[in-house]
């Protein structure tokens, strides 16, 4: 389990907007490794890019407001039952996770998800799972 560096970029939702973000960081190789894009207010499009460096100089050159923020990156194995039990340590200390995404690592037997807890709780959650 690792910290990780998020892009929070705050855009408009409309046809294309993912798709000129996405296309922008391709041509500069960035890869995107877990994504989450929503409509609700608040949460924008969420990238964990690599590397983070060229990312950020893209969505400037975009002139798209983003914040950088701090999450969980928490590797679990195929099978019922693991996200579960790294989530329950976390409630078991106490802490709210806000938010949560998926991402399928390539080459791996596991699967990344992304944990966004608050920010006062993020080194005790890192070092509980």
């Amino acid at each position: 389990m690792a910290r990780i560096t998020q892009l929070v970029i705050r855009s408009e939702s409309k046809p294309g907007t993912l798709a000129q973000i996405c296309s922008e960081l391709a041509k500069v190789a960035v890869n995107i490794t877990a994504i989450l894009a929503s409509p609700e207010p608040g949460h924008g499009i969420r990238i964990v890019p690599e590397p983070l460096a060229a990312a950020k100089k893209v969505i400037d050159s975009l002139q798209l407001p983003y914040t950088e923020e701090q999450a969980l990156a928490v590797r679990v194995t195929d099978r019922p039952g693991a996200l579960g039990r790294a989530t329950r340590k976390l409630a078991s200390a106490g802490i709210n996770i806000v938010y949560a995404y998926g991402s399928i690592v390539k080459g791996q037997e596991q699967a990344m998800v992304v944990l966004g807890v608050g920010a006062s709780d993020l080194e005790k959650a890192a070092k509980l799972i």
